[in-house]
């Protein structure tokens, strides 16, 4: 009678929870499978079933409708055909359009996962609810690398259920129990309930969810149930075996997710080379199954869960964020087949090939065919057609113009077209793959990374047909030149010889880069003339590079080059290119010392392309004008430049500016702009050419200050210039001393009446100032006072004194040469 009142009740609650109920059905395209999500009603059980081509899923509530009208909004119907109710509370049949398998996982927020993915075996075995499963808790279950998860309900029905089984076998083989401190259940013939009946239908074929969100699979079996035993007895269970300690169960839950999400940090750490597993003492059985590092098993389903998150690191070593259906391979990868360009098309002539395509487009009604369109945009790629591929690619069905397929045919397009794309696109992180995307994924890019695989990069160009790697070539190869790697670089460029081809596009640019990357400046320049001259469509990129190595190499250009710039930039005015050239321009001017006419035309570059572009145009026209102007010229714009410079325009030139202020007595203005600088990073020739400024102001102490700290020749020198200009002679001797400056020295000592100092320096310096000190010494010794002496004798050593001290002076006099009170450096 109780087990048929939980029946009842049972039903009750469920038979009041039901009510009309809308299950919107959503829907998403990944790599290798299409993903429907719902929410279910709550509490209610569900099941999924698979007959060939046919799934169909089956809701246990009569009035659910499922609203499908947005499903093939975000999919293609390459893997789902249709999917249909016929009413309310019926099941929803999914028409699948290959020979996919269908599975499905409920989220713990209710939330219904259906995944339709390629290949493989559909099971037999129905899925039904996970959370009307139970899970046999036996110590003699064995153990694998799974971890299974199941809420608090599912628990308490699982131990209750092996309890009962438990109980009635101990019945069946001791006879009678004792009633005493026991619940008796009476299981009669008559009172077998309905909730009895399914956990003993749950016992005899137990199902369980693997890690709580894979397909249903049978995990054990019990022995058939036997109804006779509880006609004739009761049942015995002990009270306290039926008591569950949920908190345990909690914490157990709680430290399994807080295991899984940590070995798959340590496994993604593994993979990013970060730490290295040691495997002396394995944590798991040898058959376990690894954990996926970028998995998302056991995360709960929602908003963001299509929102991919990566680090610098995963980026330069080709990892991405992978979905839990890819573990064990390389899923950021895309397929050689799918970017299998040599098979698009064939040798014959285009129009041949084109006609029968152009024909099938359209089927009856005006129906656009997809598999022609896609066929169409394929063939055009095949022939390097970009814009026009793209513009067939437009005449997809809505639904399928954001699939994958669309996108990486559409990314193709415009690198066929030399297009340069965005930071994000399909091709990312595709250097480092062992397929053809390699080849795709450096064109897409625009450089070669380091993690990039050389080998699969050759072995696809090679596979394209001779009109691509004549298209492609010299592209490639120019990037592997910029990148260093001069073999690869060549091996392109004889790939491209190789074709037969005479006419290559962008070959001359090509072997420019290699040639650069040789070090080779008189081949890069005659390279990039030839482009010119041929006037092809890259002439004025070639001539932007051959103006940028004139001025590296301060190399004179021909006269007519600036007329040329000024030609294709008025073609180009309004592009990227047009402000490449607006530069190239400014620099050639100044190389043909026309530096007035190059500060007009650097207006003009500020008021089109801003300061940044003002910023980099000035550094070359500085330089130059420092290099190679007259004075007049020099200062008509520098004084200006040092007034009105900003620290990001005065940056990288401001030493060689000033040092040519300071050169023609302009020692204020150069002070200007060096402190213009004075936020950036410390610098040992800028802060002597502040020591010199200040010097020339008459600011020792200012010199000194900048000078503290540094070491060397030049800073010494420069130290004792203003230790001199203070009138610390004996000190400034001493830094002229230890820079070989010996005469220099020795005046310093003997300005500082440091007569002691002179003579221990070497002879050379004696025979300068020697004889200075001793005629000096003896001038002091003769003019002392008598002492003790009578008055007339004290007269007569008074008038000897003098004479002796005249005579001193004299020889002194002539000794000491014209100019010795100034400092060598003075004279």
């Amino acid at each position: 009678m109780i087990w048929r009142a939980f029946a009842t009740a049972a039903v009750l609650l469920t038979a009041g929870a039901a009510q009309a109920q809308t299950i919107v059905t959503r829907s998403g395209e990944h790599k290798g499978f299409t993903r429907l999500v719902m929410r279910l009603p709550a509490d209610a059980d569900w099941s999924l079933t698979q007959s060939g081509t046919v799934a169909t899923i089956n809701i246990d509530a009569p009035e659910a409708v499922f609203d499908t009208s947005r499903v093939f909004n975000l999919i293609p119907r390459t893997r789902l055909q249709s999917l249909a109710q016929n009413g309310p509370g019926q099941p929803l049949r999914l028409q699948l359009a290959c020979s996919c398998t269908v599975s499905s996982y409920l989220q713990k927020n209710g939330y219904l996962v259906v995944d339709i993915r390629d290949g493989g075996k559909h099971s037999a075995k129905p899925q039904f609810n996970a959370a009307s499963s139970v899970l046999p808790l036996t110590p003699q279950m064995p153990q694998s690398g799974y971890r299974f998860g199941f809420s608090q309900t599912a628990a308490t029905d699982a131990r209750l259920a092996l309890e009962l089984a438990a109980a009635n076998a101990v019945s069946g083989d001791n006879g009678k129990a004792a009633p005493s401190q026991e619940t008796q259940v009476q299981a009669g013939a008559g009172s077998v309930s309905a909730v009895e009946n399914e956990l003993l239908s749950q016992i005899n074929g137990l199902t369980l969810p693997l890690d709580g969100r894979h397909d249903i699979a049978v995990v054990q079996e019990a022995e058939p149930f036997d109804e006779a035993v509880l006609e004739e007895r009761p049942v015995s269970i002990p009270e306290t075996s039926l008591m569950i300690d949920l908190k345990d169960s909690e914490r157990a839950a709680a430290v399994d997710l807080s295991e899984q999400r940590l070995l798959q940090q340590i496994s993604r750490a593994a993979n990013q080379g970060l730490v290295i597993v040691s495997e002396e003492h394995p944590s798991v059985e040898e058959d376990t199954v690894g954990l996926d590092p970028f998995g998302a098993a056991d995360r709960p389903l929602n908003p963001l869960d299509h929102i991919s998150v990566t680090s610098a690191i995963d980026r330069e070593t080709g990892l991405i964020a992978a979905l839990a259906a890819d573990r064990g391979e390389e899923s950021h990868c895309l397929k050689s087949r799918d970017l299998a360009v040599h098979t698009w098309g064939e040798e014959g002539p285009f129009a041949d090939q084109l006609a029968p395509l152009r024909s099938a487009l359209v089927q009856e009604f005006d129906d656009v065919n997809p598999a022609n369109v896609y066929a169409l945009v394929r063939l055009y790629l095949y022939f390097s057609f970009g814009a026009e591929a793209r513009s067939i690619k437009a005449l997809l069905p809505p639904e399928q113009q954001s699939s994958s397929e669309a996108a990486l045919l559409d990314t193709m397009a415009v690198l066929m077209d030399g297009i340069d794309l965005p930071v994000n696109h399909v091709l990312s992180s595709q250097q480092g793959c062992d397929s053809d995307s390699a080849l795709w994924g450096v064109l897409a890019d625009g450089e070669v990374k380091r993690s990039a695989n050389t080998d699969a990069i050759q072995q696809a160009f090679s596979k394209l047909p001779a009109h691509l790697r004549v298209h492609l070539g010299p592209r490639v190869s120019k990037m592997f030149a910029e990148a260093g790697n001069h073999h690869v670089a060549e091996a392109i460029l004889r790939a491209v010889d190789r074709t037969g081809v005479e006419d290559v596009p962008e070959i001359n640019l090509a072997e420019a880069a290699i040639a650069e990357l040789e070090g080779d400046s008189e081949r890069m320049a005659e390279e990039l003339t030839s482009e010119v001259v041929e006037r092809t469509g890259n002439a004025p990129t070639a001539l932007i590079e051959l103006v940028a190595l004139s001025v590296k190499e301060r190399k004179a250009i021909s006269p007519d080059v600036p007329d040329l710039i000024a030609s294709y930039e008025l073609e180009s005015r309004e592009t990227e290119l047009g402000a490449e050239l607006r530069f190239a321009l400014v620099s050639a001017m100044a190389l043909m010392g026309q530096f007035h006419e190059s500060f007009t035309e650097l207006e003009s570059v500020t008021e089109r392309d801003g300061p940044a572009a003002r910023a980099a145009a000035l550094e070359p026209l500085m330089l130059l004008l420092a290099e190679r102007a007259d004075d007049v010229t020099f200062l008509q714009h520098s004084l200006m430049f040092a007034e009105l410079a900003t620290p990001a325009e005065a940056a990288p030139v401001a030493e060689q500016v000033a040092r040519r202020l300071l050169e023609l007595g302009f020692a204020q203005q150069a002070q200007d702009l060096l402190t213009k600088l004075a936020l950036e990073p410390e610098n040992e020739s800028r802060r002597l050419l502040m020591a010199e400024a200040a010097l020339e102001l008459e600011k020792p102490h200012r010199a000194l200050v900048e000078l503290m700290g540094l070491e060397g020749s030049a800073a010494n020198k420069m130290r004792a210039q203003a230790l001199w200009r203070n009138g610390e002679y004996s000190r400034a001797g001493e830094y002229l001393l230890g820079e070989d400056e010996t005469g220099a020295a020795a005046r310093g000592f003997w300005h500082s009446e440091d007569l002691e100092a002179i003579e221990a320096i070497d002879e050379r310096a004696e025979i300068r100032f020697g004889s200075v000190a001793s005629v000096t010494t003896q001038i002091g010794e003769t003019a002392q006072d008598p002492v003790g002496l009578a008055p007339l004798a004290h007269a007569r050593a008074l008038v000897e004194s003098s004479e002796g001290t005249r005579g001193g002076i004299a020889d002194l006099l002539n000794q000491i040469e014209a100019g010795l009170d100034k400092p060598e450096e003075d004279q």
